[in-house]
């Protein structure tokens, strides 16, 4: 099966399809497709297609939970922690998202706390849910041990992630999302499923040597952001998701691809509505800072100055045109998922 092009609406009820078979509701399986179609659209197929494989292998062995019951543990004006009862992060993480828009709403400011938390996946998806309020959605979440801290070898902190989300009047989110390592880890996941080799310095293999090999990559650990710099990053939103959250610390997390085992995240979401606190009009305020940058002087081979978010929009506007591209690997992935639980398969174009 060579590489397939599909229409993101015929990803969407594919996914959905095969949640609801594994026991989501069907409202909840569209939420899981719905952020899984949302990376593929930005071109983040590091949390796209090549995660649902492993949420599917989670669901069957009961190590996430289609039905989870989402509890409140501390609510103060300002912030709340939930538990998310091991429940997928489309279900249970959106949901700190909301508690914290409503804390904004009533203070300019709020704050959730998760715990138990599925995979988060693509944490943009969260933080841009603010957006809709017209606020500023910032979002971080914790993830396994994979990244060795500045000078060591073993995996002890996530390489968690952090998102923004920035209300303005431009034709696209502005919206910054990254992981505190040099990479995703999805795309070192990605690279071992397709069989194709990493770019140097992404990666160190089980022994601490840098490598090259996906495979290799894929059981040692992510190297950090800006070295030192990253490093200090990840281990402070450590402290601000599983320390927060009471989630626990990240080495003791087991790994994600191992199926078998309970596994549960944490996440951090902050809502501010700015209109609010600032008494103006701060999308005018951003506004010009944009204008500003994209007329600043441009560096020798660059064509353009572009705003976080703005390559992103560009993809997802062609994808929806154009259709996604599924490697062939993963549409074999999920022409075997549709066999084993009795759904209607992809079909490309």
């Amino acid at each position: 099966m060579p590489d397939i092009k599909v229409h993101a609406k015929d990803l969407h009820a594919y996914l959905a399809r095969v949640y609801q078979a594994l026991g989501l509701p069907e409202a909840d399986a569209n939420a899981c497709a719905a952020q899984i179609v949302d990376a593929e659209l930005r071109g983040v197929s590091s949390h796209g297609c090549v995660r649902f494989g492993v949420f599917v292998e989670r669901l069957k062995s009961g190590t996430a939970n289609p039905r989870p019951h989402v509890r409140t543990i501390t609510d103060l004006p300002a912030f709340s922690l939930l538990d998310g009862d091991y429940g997928m992060s489309a279900v249970v993480a959106r949901r700190a998202m909301e508690v914290a828009i409503e804390k904004a709403k009533d203070g300019g400011i709020g704050a959730a706390a998760i715990r138990k938390s599925s995979h988060t996946g693509h944490i943009g998806y969260f933080a841009a849910m603010a957006l809709e309020h017209g606020m500023i959605g910032m979002v971080i979440s914790g993830a396994v041990g994979n990244l060795a801290p500045w000078g060591g070898f073993e995996r002890m902190i996530g390489n968690n992630p952090v998102a923004f989300a920035v209300p303005s009047n431009q034709e696209y989110p502005i919206l910054f999302d990254i992981a505190t390592s040099k990479v995703a880890r999805g795309y070192v996941l990605l690279a071992a499923r397709t069989g194709e080799p990493i770019p140097e310095g992404w990666a160190l293999d089980p022994a601490g040597n840098p490598t090259t090999d996906a495979a290799l990559a894929a059981q040692g650990t992510m190297l950090p952001l800006g070295d030192y710099k990253g490093y200090g990053l990840a281990l402070m939103f450590t402290f601000l998701t599983g320390a927060l959250s009471g989630n626990g610390f990240d080495a003791d997390q087991p790994d994600w691809l191992e199926t078998d085992k309970p596994f549960g995240l944490p996440m951090f979401a902050m809502a501010i509505d700015p209109e609010r606190c600032l008494g103006g009009d701060y999308k005018a305020a951003v506004d010009e800072a944009v204008t500003r940058i994209k007329a600043s002087g441009l560096a020798p081979g660059f064509d353009e100055i572009r705003i976080p978010g703005e390559g992103a929009h560009r993809r997802y506007q062609a994808a929806l045109t154009e259709g996604i591209t599924i490697k062939e690997a993963l549409a074999q992935d999920l022409e075997r998922i549709a066999a084993e639980v009795g759904v209607a398969p992809l079909s490309g174009r």
